[in-house]
C-alpha cells in the first residue's frame, strides 16, 4: 500500500467510525441534534431518531468497506462489491458535503462539510485499490 493509501484507510476509519458513533448517540436521544438534520431540535423526535440510526447502518457498513479494503479485516462484504460501493459512498458523501455546504448553518456545518469531505475522500482514494 502507498503512504495515500494508508492515509485514505486511517481517514476513512476514523470518519465512519466517528459517524457510527455519533448517529448512535443521536439514535438514542444524545442531546446533539443541532449539529444535524437541520439543527431543528437538540434532542431528536422519533422519526429522525430511525433516521440517525438508518444512517449509523451506512457508516458502519463504509467502516467495514474501508477495512476489508485495505486488509484489516476478511469479509463479511463480497470482494466484487468493495469498488462500487465505495464508489457509491463517495458520491453519497460528496452530494452531503455539498448539502451541508450551501445548506446548513453554524454548528451542523462545521460539523458536517469537513466530516463528509473527509469520507468521500478516502472512499475515493481507496476505490481504485480493487
Amino acid at each position: 500500500m502507498t503512504a495515500g493509501s494508508i492515509l485514505a484507510a486511517l481517514a476513512g476509519l476514523l470518519g465512519f467510525g466517528w459517524l457510527t458513533v455519533f448517529q448512535l448517540l443521536l439514535a438514542a436521544g444524545a442531546p446533539l441534534g443541532r449539529l444535524v438534520w437541520g439543527g431543528q431540535a437538540r434532542v431528536l423526535p422519533a422519526g429522525l431518531r430511525r433516521a440517525s440510526l438508518a444512517a449509523a447502518g451506512v457508516a458502519a457498513v463504509g467502516w467495514l468497506a474501508v477495512a476489508q479494503t485495505v486488509g484489516l479485516i476478511a469479509g463479511p462484504l463480497p470482494v466484487w462489491a468493495l469498488r462500487p460501493l465505495l464508489l457509491v459512498l463517495c458520491g453519497l458523501f460528496a452530494l452531503s458535503a455539498l448539502a451541508n455546504m450551501f445548506g446548513a448553518r453554524g454548528a451542523e456545518r462545521l460539523h458536517g462539510v469537513p466530516l463528509a469531505v473527509v469520507l468521500a475522500g478516502s472512499t475515493a482514494a481507496l476505490a481504485p485499490v480493487f
